[in-house]
């Protein structure tokens, strides 16, 4: 797939392999932080691959194959309204780039 700005993957981010594990533990832990017990993906596992580097969006890999793209509020606990983190699933990475990254690359400027 093509990454168009202001998305870019984790993966091709010029970082040593450890910093890069480092930085996608950090931003897991602060989404499962922030999730509550009325959340959607309260209790899903999340696999940070790619970040919005003008805001706080990030896309996490969910399971079968569905992606969240998800907006942190950088709360130190979980969020008591279940509308945070403001959170939209899609079926698969193509969905979402459709619907989010295409449309947010026409919109950018550097």
């Amino acid at each position: 797939m093509e990454w168009l700005e202001p998305w870019v993957p984790i993966a091709d981010r010029e970082w040593p392999e450890p910093k890069k594990a480092e930085y996608c533990k950090s931003w897991e832990a602060q989404l499962k932080r922030e999730v509550g017990p009325q959340h959607l993906l309260y209790g899903e596992a999340a696999a940070l691959i790619a970040r919005r580097f003008d805001c706080d969006d990030a896309l996490f890999q969910l399971s079968r194959s569905r992606v969240a793209d998800v907006h942190l509020t950088w709360a130190r606990g979980p969020e008591p309204d279940p509308v945070w983190p403001n959170t939209q699933v899609f079926n698969s990475v193509d969905d979402w780039a459709t619907a989010v990254m295409r449309p947010a690359h026409a919109e950018w400027e550097p």
